[in-house]
C-alpha cells in the first residue's frame, strides 16, 4: 500500500523550507515591542505587533551581545520599533517567528529604510555582483591607504603592510571617516589615490554604529568606489559591521591587519618559498649532474674512446687496401681494353678495300666517285676510275657485257 500521508514533523519541515525560500534576505518590521523577556541563556524574546496582528520575535544572545557592544540598548515594551530580521519556522510548534538581527527606534529607523532603499537599487543595478569583482594584485608596488588622519586603523595597516613586504610604497591619503563631512572628505581621499595611479587601494576605519559609519554608505561615494578603475580593499568596521563600500569593493576583510595580508605577499613566506625551490634546484642539479657523469663513464669505456688513433688506423688500413684494388683492377681494364682495340684493328684492316687491293682485286669507281657494283649502271661514253694496288686507271666505256641471270 503507497503511503499518502505526511507525518506532523514532515508537514512543518516543509512549511519551513516553503516559508523561509519566499523570504531569502532579511526584511525590517515595523510594530511595538510587547512581552520582552530576556532569558538567563541571554536569548531575548518578545512579540511584534500592531492593531491587527501580532508575531512572536526572537534575537539569539549573540545578536543581544552585540547591540550592547554598539551601545544599543534593548527596547522596552510599548515601543514602537524597526526589526530586521529573517522569516523562519520554529518546527516544534509548528509556529512562525522573526529572527531578529537588530533593532531601532522607528525615529531612527527611518534611515534604515532608506539604506534598505538604497542596497536594493545597487543590487539591482549589478554593483554587488561577484563578476565584477577583481583580484587584488599580489606584488603591489604602491598601495594607497585611505583612513583617518593618525587613526590607529592607518598606523595598523602601514606597520603589518611594512613588517609583510616592505618593497611596496605607501601613499596615505587621510580623511574625515565620521561626521557630515566625512564622505565629501572620502570623495576627495578617492580621487587622489586614483590620480597617483597606485596598484590597490586600502579603504579603512574601526568598527562603530550605523550611525558613525554612516560616511561609507554615503551613494555618491559608494558608486565612486564601484567605479574606481583600480582594485579597492575596504577594511571599514568589524565583522558584525558592514557598510555598502563592504558590497561594492573589490575585497572586504574584517581588520586593518586584514587588510595588509590582502593586499600584499608575507616575505617571510615568500622567502620560505624560495628556499624550497632553491633545495629543489640544487637537488635536480646535482641529480642531472650525477647521471651525467655516469653517462660519460660509459662513454669513456668504449674502445673508440680509449684508442682514438684506431679510428685513423682503421681507415688507413682500409684505403690502402682500396688502393691496391683499384690498381689491380686498372691494369687489368686496361689489358682488356688493349686487347679489344687490337682485335678491333684486325678485323677492321681486313675489311679495308686496300687490304682486297693487295691481294689482286681491283675497285671501280663510277663518275660520281661512288663504287660500281653493276655492270648494267654503265652507261657507253661514262669515264670510270679502276683502282689498283699501286695506282689508279681512268677509262672510258665503250661497251659492256651483262652476265645474264646474274
Amino acid at each position: 500500500m503507497s503511503r499518502s500521508f505526511l507525518s506532523v514533523s514532515e508537514f512543518s519541515s516543509l512549511l519551513k523550507q516553503g516559508i523561509e525560500s519566499l523570504f531569502p534576505y532579511p526584511i525590517v518590521v515595523k510594530g511595538e515591542v510587547s512581552n520582552l523577556k530576556v532569558y538567563p541563556s541571554g536569548h531575548c524574546y518578545f512579540s511584534l505587533k500592531d492593531d491587527r496582528a501580532l508575531v512572536s520575535c526572537v534575537m539569539w544572545a549573540s545578536q543581544v551581545e552585540k547591540m550592547r557592544f554598539l551601545g544599543k540598548g534593548l527596547p522596552k515594551d510599548g515601543d514602537d520599533v524597526l526589526a530586521t530580521s529573517r522569516v523562519g519556522i520554529y518546527p516544534g510548534r509548528g509556529q512562525y517567528q522573526l529572527s531578529v538581527l537588530s533593532i531601532e527606534p522607528f525615529g531612527k529607523g527611518e534611515a534604515l529604510l532608506k539604506l534598505e532603499e538604497l542596497k536594493k537599487k545597487l543590487a539591482a543595478e549589478g554593483l554587488f555582483d561577484e563578476s565584477r569583482k577583481r583580484k587584488i594584485p599580489l606584488f603591489p608596488a604602491s598601495i594607497g591607504v585611505i583612513a583617518g588622519q593618525g587613526s590607529a586603523g592607518m598606523k595598523d595597516i602601514l606597520t603589518n603592510l611594512v613588517l609583510r613586504w616592505p618593497l611596496t610604497e605607501m601613499k596615505t591619503f587621510p580623511s574625515l571617516v565620521q561626521g557630515k563631512g566625512a564622505p565629501k572628505s572620502l570623495l576627495s581621499a578617492l580621487s587622489k589615490a586614483i590620480e597617483a595611479k597606485v596598484d590597490t587601494i586600502i579603504i579603512g576605519r574601526g568598527g562603530g554604529s550605523n550611525e558613525d559609519l554612516g560616511a561609507f554608505n554615503d551613494e555618491e561615494f559608494v558608486r565612486a568606489v564601484a567605479s574606481c578603475p583600480i582594485p579597492v580593499i575596504s577594511a571599514v568596521g568589524h565583522e558584525v559591521d558592514t557598510t555598502l563600500v563592504d558590497f561594492v569593493s573589490d575585497l572586504r576583510v574584517s581588520t586593518p591587519t586584514g587588510a595588509a595580508v590582502a593586499a600584499v605577499p608575507d616575505q617571510n613566506e615568500i622567502e620560505r618559498q624560495l628556499d624550497e625551490a632553491q633545495g629543489r634546484m640544487v637537488y635536480l642539479i646535482a641529480h642531472k649532474i650525477e647521471r651525467l657523469e655516469k653517462e660519460l663513464a660509459s662513454l669513456a669505456n668504449r674502445p673508440v674512446l680509449q684508442k682514438p688513433e684506431n679510428i685513423y688506423l682503421e681507415t688507413e688500413k682500409r684505403l690502402s687496401q682500396a688502393s691496391k684494388l683499384l690498381a689491380v683492377y686498372s691494369d687489368r681494364t686496361l689489358a682488356e681494353k688493349t686487347h679489344r682495340v687490337s682485335s678491333l684493328k684486325e678485323r677492321l684492316d681486313a675489311l679495308s678495300p686496300k687490304h682486297v687491293l693487295n691481294r689482286g682485286y681491283t675497285m671501280t669507281l663510277g663518275e660520281d666517285g661512288k663504287p660500281i657494283q653493276k655492270a648494267y649502271n654503265l652507261k657507253k661514253g661514262s669515264i670510270i676510275r679502276t683502282i689498283l694496288r699501286d695506282g689508279t686507271v681512268i677509262s672510258r666505256v665503250e661497251a659492256k657485257e651483262i652476265n645474264n641471270g646474274k
